[in-house]
């Protein structure tokens, strides 16, 4: 019986329910029809569990890939909102990767096989302890709950099946594809006003939250596309494939800037310089001393670098490109950026109140408004803090988990940039320089951007994230022996 179900095409069919029900949600939304919603939620998540014993959970992880652009937030029960449809996907998937012997025998495995892998359990487990002390247990057990399957999916999920298909460049390629009708409507939505910098927060609505997000992972997706665009063509490659790829860069930097997300274009600058050390062979101590070199130079140099932020007079609000632009440094007048330290001083009272377990993950936004100061305050702030997040990954950290929790955040993300570094050292060959590489300056492009934003609750983000982690640890483990092969024969030709 199974053998003549995968024999109708099944793959074919789930493909083509897919785009349908996406074309009911996309005509629920615009209607305002959102019991429209359910039915196809239902459906697709009976038709990917169905789909699960028909195919398996490898091609069920490549859909969810594609469909994380195309997800949607809809209100379920009270306020509670769900990702439709691809937050039962990972669901689903979590659920396989525990119940079954070979996805549990190797997560068993992955979770102290490396230092990024042993960093990223302890912080699990520091989530889980924090939310055990939390002033909302059940806001931060929720939170973890969902960090956890993130992790496990798009991570050591995502390991497993990159050791299985040798192909990590797929979920690039299958996420931008999913980007494509996002990146339209938001093109022709942002076109009917003209691109003006003020309407930008909310083009990219329903797909993105706001403008921030969105840029962020055009952001993280640009140094895939450019890697493959300028890089050296693999074995068996077509030319015509590297003109796609440069086409689709223009295209991608277009939009990037139309996103007016001024982090975005920070990180993107800062992934540039990350590329010039791996162009150095620079290691990962290099950048371990750069980065201590950058943190005490901004510690000692502090009132100068204020003193020059407080004489530019350039604000976001105004409309204007070049303004929007120069208003990253003027933290006097432009009440975006004074709301952002707002925020930072918030969290940082938060942490500095509760140093060890913190306030709880993801209770930030419940308990900053009581840490405002008047002075701080814009015409933006509400007295009752009702405006979301910390603005910073980091800082988030500190004040939902900690002085641990943020070392161990912090710790994580500088070991996945050291051991890219190392592995871009390696005698590598073209196709795995080409995906290690994206991965790394897509993860740095976060790991800047995590100062002003903070996006990881969000699996249009996480997603990329855990994903580019993974891919760096198995280029690792792809390498490692025939790195050693390798300097053994020079030594011996010496």
């Amino acid at each position: 019986m199974l053998k003549i179900l995968r024999g109708i095409g099944f793959e074919k069919w789930a493909f083509a329910l897919c785009v349908l029900l996406c074309a009911v949600s996309m005509y629920a939304i615009a209607g305002s029809r959102y019991v429209l919603i359910y039915i196809p939620v239902f459906i697709a998540f009976a038709g990917l569990l169905l789909g699960y014993f028909l195919l398996n959970k490898q091609n069920l992880l490549k859909l969810l890939f594609f469909m994380i652009p195309l997800s949607v937030g809809v209100t379920a029960i009270g306020e509670a909102e769900i990702q439709t449809p691809t937050e039962p996907m990972i669901g689903l998937l979590m659920i396989l990767l525990v119940a079954t012997a070979s996805g549990f025998a190797g997560l068993r495995k992955d979770m102290w096989s490396t230092a990024i892998n042993r960093l990223l359990l302890f912080e699990i487990i520091w989530l889980v302890v924090c939310s055990m002390t939390s002033q909302l247990n059940l806001v931060s057990f929720k939170y973890t709950f969902i960090r956890i399957c993130y992790a496990g999916v798009f991570f050591f999920l995502a390991l497993q099946w990159m050791r299985h298909e040798k192909k990590p460049e797929k979920f690039y390629q299958l996420y931008i594809l999913g980007m494509i009708f996002p990146i339209i409507v938001t093109l022709i939505k942002h076109a009917a006003l003209e691109f003006s910098p003020r309407t930008a927060y909310h083009m990219p609505k329903p797909f993105y939250n706001d403008h921030t997000v969105f840029g962020a992972c055009l952001a993280f997706v640009i140094p895939f596309v450019a890697v493959y665009a300028f890089a050296k063509k693999e074995e068996g490659a077509g030319r015509l494939k590297k003109y796609g790829y440069a086409v689709a860069l223009v295209a991608l930097l277009i939009v990037e800037f139309l996103s007016f997300s001024r982090a975005a274009w920070l990180s993107l600058g800062a992934a540039l310089g990350l590329y010039l050390l791996v162009r150095l062979r620079a290691n990962g101590r290099v950048f371990l001393m750069l980065l201590m070199l950058a943190g005490g130079t901004v510690y000692l140099a502090g009132d100068f670098i204020m003193d020059n932020l407080t004489t530019t007079e350039a604000v976001s609000s105004k409309g204007d490109v070049e303004q929007h632009f120069k208003s990253i440094t003027n933290i006097e007048t432009d009440a975006s950026n004074k709301e952002r330290i707002n925020r930072w001083k918030c969290a940082i009272r938060m942490g500095e109140d509760k140093p060890v377990f913190g306030y709880g993950p993801r209770t930030y936004k419940y308990y900053y408004g009581q840490f405002q100061t008047r002075e701080n305050m814009t015409h933006t702030s509400t007295f009752s803090g009702t405006k979301g997040h910390a603005h910073s990954d980091y800082l988030a950290f500190f004040a939902e988990s900690g002085w641990i929790g943020l070392l161990l955040h912090i710790a994580l993300f500088v070991a996945v940039v050291m051991k890219g570094l190392n592995v871009l050292r390696r005698k590598l060959d073209v196709k795995q320089r080409n995906i290690a590489l994206a991965a790394l300056l897509g993860f740095f492009t976060y790991f800047i951007h995590g100062i002003f934003n903070g996006f990881m609750e969000e699996e249009k983000m996480a997603s990329l994230v855990f994903f580019s982690m993974a891919v760096i640890v198995y280029i690792d483990e792809q390498t490692r022996n025939t790195d050693a092969s390798w300097k053994t024969q020079s030594l011996q030709g010496l």
